[in-house]
């Protein structure tokens, strides 16, 4: 795989759940369940994203990636934040189908060019790894620039983390915490991410590498897992990928854990193959992603009682493979 790929191979991979809140601690030590805690809603003016990954690289991806022999997971953590965007928000998937996402500019890989990043100071991420021990992850600012989405920034957060077990658990809260700005006041956001529990995929296989072809369904497939620790309010969905080498997703497909599979329609795969040659990139591979997603909202807090805005909190436990297409 050309080594220009390799620093986007971590791929345009948000999802999207039900747009549920946990439970929030509240000041007199009661709780309050969903929307209702800050009045917090999915048709709020977007105000950024947090996405949290447990990744799982098939063999070809790992090698891509450069890492060491036995390394199979990472944890990526992508944030921004933005005072102000136009759109205001950008279309939401439908579930139960694959989306275009290039097309419609959708959400959640969409964001306007036309949009003001904010400084939130420090973010770390607080909870426990594999091993029970308590870990926080300091999330590196970034200069100006692009994040491994494809999306420019003036200000935005990422960091990588080689072996997802060093610093994650499965079925566990995570708390995040921004040190605070001129323009954003310093936030604790208790239990502001949930990772899903581990699930098995199956047909393909993690290294199986297709093909896909255009104008044929591809059927995947999964193990659906509870997750016995998910606060009351919220959901976890299973959504699939299409994703061209540059990082850029074609195509997301949402649907219910339960299903345990998703038919990819031929005609996304054609779409896929158009999409990447009027891109100029590669049409005869893809990035295949099965990712449980549990999806959390938090307002925005940027000082105005007038500028109201969501911060979409999502994890992702995620099944990356290399296919081929034909």
């Amino acid at each position: 795989m050309p080594s220009r790929y390799i620093g986007s191979m971590f791929l345009s991979a948000i999802a999207l759940s039900a747009c549920g809140n946990s439970d929030v601690q509240l000041s007199d030590g009661g709780t309050c369940v969903g929307h209702n805690c800050d009045d917090t809603m999915i048709t709020d003016p977007e105000g950024g994203q947090i996405v949290f990954e447990y990744i799982y690289l098939d063999a070809d991806l790992q090698a891509a990636n450069g890492l060491p022999a036995g390394i199979t997971t990472v944890n990526r953590v992508v944030g921004f934040f933005m005072n102000d965007t136009n759109p205001q928000v950008n279309p939401l998937p439908t579930p139960g189908q694959c989306n275009n996402l290039v097309s419609t500019k959708g959400w959640p890989a969409y964001i306007a060019p036309q949009h003001t990043d904010l400084d939130v100071g420090t973010v770390t991420i607080s909870g426990k790894n594999a091993a029970g021990t308590d870990v926080t992850i300091s999330i590196d600012k970034q200069p100006k620039g692009t994040d491994a989405f494809g999306r420019g920034h003036d200000i935005f957060y990422q960091k990588i983390t080689p072996v997802a077990d060093s610093v994650l658990k499965p079925d566990s809260a995570y708390s995040v915490k921004f040190g605070g700005s001129t323009t954003v006041a310093a936030t604790t956001f208790d239990a502001g991410l949930y990772l899903a529990s581990k699930f098995d995929i199956s047909s393909p296989g993690l290294d199986d590498n297709g093909p896909l072809k255009a104008g044929t369904d591809f059927t995947v497939h999964w193990t659906p897992t509870t997750t016995p620790g998910l606060p009351m309010g919220d959901d976890e969905a299973v959504a699939t990928w299409l994703v061209m080498l540059n990082g850029q997703a074609t195509h997301m497909c949402p649907q219910a854990l339960s299903a345990g599979q998703m038919t990819i329609p031929g005609s996304a795969i054609t779409e896929f193959k158009q999409i990447a040659q009027s891109l100029g990139q590669p049409t005869n591979k893809a990035i295949l992603l099965r990712n449980g997603v549990v999806h959390q909202l938090r307002r925005l807090p940027n000082n105005s009682t007038t500028n109201k805005r969501r911060i979409d909190m999502i994890t992702l436990m995620c099944w990356a493979q290399l296919m081929d297409v034909q």
